[in-house]
């Protein structure tokens, strides 16, 4: 879902959003409003020339200052769009574009990194994510709450995980987890069925599923879904078919995950998020866990 909404996006707008000019006056650069309408306006008209899709809407969801750029902020963008070569089904892509109330810009590379500040410049988490459904260890109501997207077979997920997730397990009354499945899969086409696989052990109760489905360590060389269920099996000890990993209810989860990674521009995993910032760290739930 990510990969799509960024190439889309890229296709439409990339000629025609860098570094151009609004219509707003200097003296209007402090009116909201009508800075987004403008920005708004202008991606719509960007989109217009793409005959392959048709705008439905466009929602300005957040924005952020920029801290080395004075004046200029990030536009966190929603873009619901008609794709016509797919019996005009809608998506809902995802962007960030800069504005000053003069120009917009599609990014900016600070020439002491050579990284893009728009990579860098991530939108925040709200209290949606914090879903009982999504609860993996802790206390709902604790202070302080972790949110996590991760791939089980991801190498870093897979070195990262166990780690935290024993860690707030042990520490039940001061962390909420919550966890969701973002799958890589253009390097990792096994992860979609270990993860409806893993669903599955959860929704028959099985204790600790996601803790032990990181403990193996999965790494399958097939795209044969009966494969790779096979290997699972063998491994987590289950006896799972291929009907019970794709049940309504386990198909809409893992869409809903995918969504909702793609609402907050995942691009890598694990990614973490505390109290709804981006832990780029990874490691702040450790201060909080008096963990060295």
């Amino acid at each position: 879902m990510r990969l799509m909404s960024k190439l889309l996006i890229l296709t439409i707008l990339s000629s025609s959003l860098i570094f151009a000019k609004t219509e707003l006056k200097n003296e209007k650069v402090e009116e909201v409003g009508k800075i987004e309408k403008s920005l708004t306006d202008y991606v719509k008209k960007a989109i217009s020339v793409n005959k392959d899709f048709t705008l439905k809407d466009i929602r300005v969801r957040q924005s952020k200052d920029i801290e080395k750029l004075s004046g200029w902020k990030i536009y966190f963008l929603d873009i619901d769009l008609e794709i016509k070569s797919q019996d005009n089904k809608l998506l809902t892509v995802h962007d960030k574009i800069f504005t000053n109330g003069v120009f917009i810009s599609r990014d900016f590379i600070d020439i002491a990194t050579k990284k893009s500040l728009k990579d860098r410049i991530v939108p925040d988490m709200d209290d949606s994510f914090y879903r009982k459904d999504r609860l993996i260890y802790g206390n709902e109501n604790a202070k302080d709450k972790i949110v996590i997207f991760s791939d089980p077979i991801c190498p870093f997920c897979q070195n990262y995980m166990p780690e935290i997730l024993k860690a707030v397990k042990a520490n039940p009354k001061k962390i909420a987890l919550y966890y969701y499945h973002f799958p890589l899969t253009m390097m990792h086409p096994e992860a979609p069925t270990v993860i409806k696989a893993a669903m599955a052990l959860e929704k028959k109760g099985v204790k600790d599923a996601i803790l032990k489905l990181y403990e193996q360590k999965f790494k399958i060389e097939s795209k044969d879904e009966k494969v790779i269920l096979d290997e699972f099996n063998k491994k987590m000890g289950s006896k799972l078919t291929l009907e019970e990993i794709n049940t309504q209810e386990i198909l809409k989860h893992y869409s809903q995950d995918l969504e909702l990674a793609g609402k907050m521009m995942i691009g890598g995993t694990p990614t973490v998020y505390l109290n709804g910032k981006k832990d780029f760290s990874r490691t702040k739930y450790k201060e909080i866990l008096g963990i060295k």
